[in-house]
């Protein structure tokens, strides 16, 4: 008879396992998601900075005075050097949904004073490349920027 006792024991524990899979689950799928969409979100942001910093170097390597005559002429060219070099070094899922507006401009830097310097920055709307989970909060754009002092000859 003591098997009976046993028996009535497995008996009344032969769904804890099935409840706590279904306990545990739902839990373990959101952190893994979390995981892998913040991952997403932080490989974009990162492929973002690393493009607009190529582009910041376009504009140091573009050649000073190459086919211009005064220096507002080169840093013309060296801004369209940043924006195109920015833009190509983008995939072309992620380059097609930038805005092509303003990527690259002159600003004046701070130190030292009257210096020039170029930003390149590049914004990308999170909602046109990242899916839309309820009740996991992202940010609506995605920026990475980057900022080069240009020789004080230029």
């Amino acid at each position: 008879m003591p098997l009976r006792g046993n028996h009535a024991v497995r008996t009344r524990s032969s769904g804890t396992a099935a409840l706590e899979f279904a306990i545990v689950l739902p839990v373990f799928l959101a952190v893994v998601i979390g995981i892998v969409y913040f991952g997403i979100v932080l490989a974009l942001q990162q492929t973002l900075t690393l493009a607009a910093e190529e582009g910041a170097r376009a504009a140091l390597r573009y050649p000073s005075g190459a086919s211009a005559n005064n220096a507002a002429a080169t840093q013309a060219l060296r801004v369209s050097a940043a924006s195109t070099t920015a833009l190509a070094v983008l995939p072309a899922s992620i380059s097609s949904v930038i805005s092509t507006a303003n990527i690259a401009q002159v600003v004046s830097c701070a130190n030292p004073s009257g210096s020039v310097c170029v930003r390149v920055t590049l914004n990308l709307p999170s909602s046109a490349i990242l899916p839309v989970i309820p009740g996991v909060p992202i940010p609506t754009t995605l920026t990475g920027s980057a900022t080069v002092q240009l020789a004080p000859d230029t």
